[in-house]
């Protein structure tokens, strides 16, 4: 992984890894907000979640590496915007890092008192359709409700278009969670994309499998 790539460290409260990983103090930050090369992006298929684990998928903007991204995903229902979810998910890592280092600056018997309140720190929302979940060991998102916009719906297009202009305007790329059924909303987003001179990448998903920010290392992807 070259210096412009940034890794998503999320991990357990106070779990040393001999990988070498940051402390728990290490949020999300703006390595979601503000992604900058790279978006980590785990298949529930991929492996197990234990302690040990960095199993995911990586997916770096090769040609475009200060690229941020904004996420979509595509299915036959529509197209679901993700990331309103995922900004909220790193506004509330980072909110867990500060009480995580607020702990950490505690002598004893402070300290175990601040890690006995910590252990089970767990957030979960719905926002805009999408489930958010994060916790010490992992964010994650997945889809639930009624798609952002609708396939059938006649302002899908002005809805993209629109998308596009602003990640245009804000120098960003968009990346899309690919289901087996979305080709077509996939083609849709790729027509407004290139129309508006925005960078696409895109990776395949499964329709009931969540989106988990996870660990370091993985396969790379270049953009379209």
């Amino acid at each position: 992984m070259n210096t412009e790539q940034k890794q998503i460290l999320l991990r357990k409260k106070g779990k040393k890894s001999s990988s070498g990983l940051a402390d728990s103090s290490d949020s999300l930050l703006d390595l979601l907000c503000n992604v900058v090369g790279v978006l980590v992006l785990v298949s529930s298929l991929a492996g197990v979640f234990a302690a040990t684990s960095a199993v995911n998928i990586q997916a770096p903007m090769k040609k475009e590496t200060k690229k941020q991204f904004w996420t979509l995903q595509a299915a036959k229902e529509g197209v679901w915007d993700l990331q309103p979810a995922i900004n909220r998910m790193a506004e509330l890592d980072r909110e867990r890092a500060k009480e995580v280092r607020s702990c950490e600056n505690l002598l004893s018997p402070e300290l175990e008192i601040c890690n006995s309140k910590l252990n089970g720190w767990e957030k979960e929302e719905q926002i805009n359709g999408i489930s958010m979940t994060i916790n010490h060991e992992k964010g994650q998102i997945l889809r639930s409700q009624e798609p952002t916009i609708d396939s059938e719906s006649e302002e899908l297009r002005d809805w993209l278009d629109t998308l596009m202009k602003n990640l245009n305007t804000n120098n960003q790329a968009v990346f899309i969670v690919l289901e087996a059924s979305g080709y077509k909303m996939y083609r849709e987003i790729k027509r407004s994309a290139r129309k508006n001179k925005v960078p696409i990448g895109w990776e395949p998903w499964y329709k009931d499998d969540p989106i988990n920010f996870w660990g370091n290392s993985g396969r790379s992807m270049t953009i379209q």
